[in-house]
């Protein structure tokens, strides 16, 4: 009997307190759930140093070439041959390293750059004209100058746009050098073998600007390709030929050429964004 009374005020207790709570839970408000929020990848930002690799070509542009001789002030004019000449520029491969940095404000890239290349560019002027002498045997006149840039450098600042997050567009500038090589040969030769010769050979490292631009593509966090112009201008270089012989007359003669080496490149570039 006593277990049975025990039993019924159990079960009531019970009872009494899941209704209690129940009554609790209906007087809470209602919870609110959220998602948490995406994970975001940050902007690509093109601040910091690199170091890259680039290949292309270049030519000539058809820069003026110059050529003289004090040969009026020796002999009469009338006995002076012109030579009809033409000119051939030659276009060639470059590559070279790289290696510059940027600074990110906002859009705005600003950089500073320096590269230095291999080069096989050459341009040349050259004719010659065969002349029959009265009582003289056959005479031909050859003439032929040739510049030649195996090297050059430059030294730029880059200033760039970003329309995109990974997307480059930039103008550059500034300082440009290379070794030009300028060779002039003049000749004539007649028709019983006998020959004079006029040679001259120069190589100096000449000083000037470069000025381009182009486009860039970050196709990873630290890789980037890009696609550039530049123009390139070494200034003039000149060479005087002289008489190859012993021959006192011809030994005066000096023959003189100047050339004024601009050239275009078009290249690629891989860079690493450290």
């Amino acid at each position: 009997m006593e277990v049975r009374r025990f039993a019924i005020v159990g079960t009531g207790l019970l009872l009494i307190t899941g209704f209690a709570g129940a009554v609790s839970a209906a007087d809470l408000p209602e919870r609110n759930w959220t998602k948490a929020p995406p994970l975001v990848t940050p902007a690509y930002n093109w601040s910091g140093f690199y170091a890259g690799v680039n290949v292309g070509g270049g030519w000539y542009d058809g820069g003026n070439i110059t050529s003289s001789s004090n040969i009026t002030s020796l002999i009469a004019p009338d006995n002076i041959v012109r030579i009809p000449v033409s000119d051939s520029s030659q276009s060639g491969v470059t590559a070279g390293g790289l290696l510059g940095y940027n600074y990110q404000l906002g859009k705005v890239v600003l950089g500073v750059e320096a590269d230095f290349n291999y080069a096989d560019l050459n341009s040349s002027r050259g004719g010659s004209t065969v002349v029959t002498f009265f009582h003289s045997p056959t005479e031909s006149f050859n003439f032929q100058t040739t510049s030649k840039i195996d090297w050059f450098g430059t030294v730029r600042g880059r200033i760039g746009f970003v329309p995109a997050e990974r997307l480059l567009i930039y103008g550059t500038g500034g300082l440009a050098y290379g070794e030009v090589k300028t060779h002039i040969a003049n000749s004539e030769v007649f028709s019983n073998g006998f020959s004079r010769l006029w040679l001259g050979d120069n190589s100096d490292v000449r000083v000037g600007w470069a000025a381009g631009g182009g486009l860039e593509y970050a196709f990873t966090n630290n890789w980037t390709l890009r696609g550039e112009y530049l123009y390139v201008d070494l200034g003039s270089s000149g060479v005087t030929a002289t008489f190859q012989g012993a021959d006192p007359l011809q030994s005066q003669i000096r023959y003189n050429a100047s050339r004024e080496n601009r050239f275009s490149v078009a290249r690629a570039a891989l860079s690493y964004k450290f």
